[in-house]
């Protein structure tokens, strides 16, 4: 369902609209074989509708089509030839044909829930549709109705207008899953971004329980050295709440640490990415961020395919890192990203080596060997005046020396800036 009725002014207007849908489909008739007996395609709009809408109005909607349908088809014989009784005589069965029709496939609505959800279902069609042409034509014809010709007639309108719908129907579930299916790949997406980020605010976040208790622990000694050398009570006291108030903050530190790494450790629980869908992922991501500063970015690849991790999460946290810095420190529209990942041997040990290259304005060499410290960034919003807080390639260093027992280094110079990023070969896989 794509839609749904929610007060008595959407029923109205659903009922008043879609009637005027099935009027205006009702227009595109034909004679089958007996003469005074069009066949239109109107009522297939029911049960498309049916399909698409939840709580759709079919009876208000059938009887608002019949009415709307016996004035269309009486009012252009009236324009072209004036008024004749015979004429809305002639009009007037199709009208009920409408009613029984919407009258039918409201009891099967009520019957099921979805509609066509089984291929069979298309029997229940066909003999709607024949009940409903049966209440025409005896209305039209009377007993001549069942004739041989005139129910041969009816019948096969019921079977190909039936099989048409169950076609609309078919291509609309087929569309609906193939549309669910890349929404939640997004979703998916925005999930594994989220909780790469996440990740990286929780490896800062131990690492600041550490400064916590430490300033818990200074404190503590400052009211004992000051008790100790007779200061005035009142300020070594002072000395002492600061102390318990850091151990309150801790306690609060660590529960919210806590409750973020549960979260965390819910949607943790896979066997791995390949690298390729790492990139592939924050691809995506770098090239919404440069759109949103009228940027482009151009990403040239070159790895192996079948490279594999199951510290995803980890590599997401570094490489979205340092595409991030590569989009925002870019002073040109398009901006160039080459990833590449070689086999390399040093000290009689195997790495990995990834190297991820940017066109951006180079790093200054006095910077240097400051951009890995936490808080140093060279960038800042102009227009608001904020100032980023420098930890992206401080958290970039912590996890290749921490989580993979590798090394970072960086290359810069005007007009190209490289990450060199080696990493033991025993941390990814080939598969």
């Amino acid at each position: 369902m794509i839609y749904k009725i929610i007060n008595k002014k959407s029923f109205f207007e659903t009922t008043v609209i879609f009637g005027l849908i099935t009027v205006l489909a009702a227009q595109f008739k034909m004679n089958l074989f007996l003469n005074n007996f069009k066949i239109s395609i109107g009522i297939i709009t029911f049960p498309v509708f049916l399909f698409l809408i939840e709580d759709f109005p079919i009876l208000s909607v059938s009887i608002f089509s019949s009415i709307g349908v016996f004035i269309t088809r009486i009012a252009f014989p009236w324009l072209q030839y004036g008024f004749h009784k015979e004429n809305v005589l002639d009009c007037l069965p199709e009208s009920f044909f409408y009613l029984a029709y919407g009258f039918l496939i409201y009891l099967y609505s009520r019957k099921k829930k979805d509609i066509l959800s089984n291929d069979s279902d298309i029997i229940w069609f066909i003999f709607m549709d024949y009940l409903a042409n049966l209440v025409e034509l005896i209305l039209r014809f009377g007993l001549n109705t069942f004739k041989f010709d005139s129910q041969l007639c009816i019948i096969v309108v019921a079977i190909s207008r039936s099989f048409i719908i169950w076609a609309l129907i078919t291509f609309l579930k087929k569309y609906h899953l193939t549309f669910m299916k890349e929404e939640h790949a997004h979703r998916y997406r925005k999930l594994m971004l989220l909780i790469s980020k996440l990740n990286g605010e929780v490896i800062w976040m131990k690492k600041n329980t550490a400064l916590i208790e430490e300033t818990m622990n200074s404190s503590y000694k400052l009211f004992n050295d000051m008790k100790n050398q007779g200061i005035d009570e009142e300020i070594s006291k002072e000395a002492l709440n600061v102390a318990k108030d850091i151990h309150e903050i801790k306690k609060e530190y660590i529960l919210i640490l806590r409750g973020i790494s549960e979260a965390m450790d819910l949607n943790l629980e896979n066997d791995g990415m390949y690298i390729s869908d790492i990139v592939s992922l924050l691809e995506s991501s770098a090239s919404d961020e440069a759109f949103n500063s009228s940027k482009k970015v151009i990403f040239n690849n070159n790895y192996d395919g079948k490279l594999y991790t199951d510290k995803e999460y980890f590599f997401m946290s570094i490489f979205r890192n340092i595409f991030t810095n590569a989009v925002e420190a870019s002073v040109d529209n398009n901006i160039i990203i080459d990833f590449s990942i070689v086999s390399k041997k040093e000290c009689n040990k195997d790495f990995y080596s990834i190297i991820i290259s940017d066109n951006g304005p180079g790093i200054d060499p006095e910077d240097i060997d400051e951009i890995f410290e936490p808080g140093f960034s060279t960038k800042i919003n102009f227009e608001t005046g904020e100032v980023n807080r420098g930890l992206g390639l401080n958290l970039v260093k912590d996890i290749v020396e921490n989580q993979f027992n590798g090394k970072i280094n960086v290359i810069s110079k005007p007009g190209n800036t490289s990450f060199i990023i080696d990493i033991p070969k025993n941390e990814l896989k080939v598969i």
